[in-house]
């Protein structure tokens, strides 16, 4: 198992990351957590990203995560019967690792519910099967600070809109479709400032 890389990032887009190590070069797929984690780091810099390596059949695909908590999450998330990698990518990219646990731990079937592929069904599935494996304690997530380079994005809104367009492409949705709901949130809320919010903003409406 491949549990972390650390390396020099080659390249980056919102739903995945490629970095270079010792001249092996790994593409690693993400959430838009994880993007919005590593926004500001340029490629060339060498960082660090904790990983899991899916393996079905003869398919081995690598997921990264910013932080162990957000691992975690995914870990339990494709536990649960009906819950694949890609589904739990797409519930990592709208809802904060926080937001999972603490809709598990309060048992909030409607928050999961919002984001798309996952039914009443699902959602009461997630709640049942983890809710024992969740902390009762939730720790909030530590406030982020203008030196850590994190959550912030400096972005005018059509660079945001395509950026957005393309994430959403990646996880499935047509381009047409994609568009017509950028557009839309975008005219009822221009103050968004960042690719991570319009993302989750959409798949609740996808």
């Amino acid at each position: 198992m491949i549990t972390h890389l650390r390396g020099k990032l080659i390249e980056k887009n919102q739903s995945y990351l490629i970095i270079d190590c010792h001249g092996i070069g790994y593409y690693i797929h993400i959430s838009s957590y994880t993007y919005s984690s590593f926004l500001n780091e340029r490629e060339g810099k060498k960082i660090h990203i904790y990983t899991y390596l899916f393996i079905k059949e003869n398919q081995h695909v690598l997921y990264g995560f910013f932080d162990k908590k957000e691992r975690k999450i995914f870990s339990y998330l494709i536990s649960v019967n009906g819950i694949g990698p890609n589904s739990a990518i797409i519930l990592l990219s709208s809802l904060t690792p926080y937001e999972i646990e603490k809709s598990i731990s309060i048992e909030d079937i409607e928050t999961f519910n919002r984001v798309k592929g996952i039914g009443i069904k699902t959602a009461k599935r997630i709640i049942i099967e983890l809710k024992d494996k969740i902390t009762k304690v939730i720790l909030p997530p530590k406030k982020k600070t203008e030196n850590n380079n994190v959550k912030k994005e400096n972005l005018f809104p059509d660079r945001i809109k395509k950026e957005a367009l393309s994430a959403l492409n990646v996880l499935g949705f047509s381009t047409k479709e994609s568009k017509k709901v950028l557009d839309e949130i975008l005219e009822q809320h221009p103050e968004f400032s960042t690719v991570e919010n319009l993302i989750k903003e959409s798949l609740k409406k996808l």
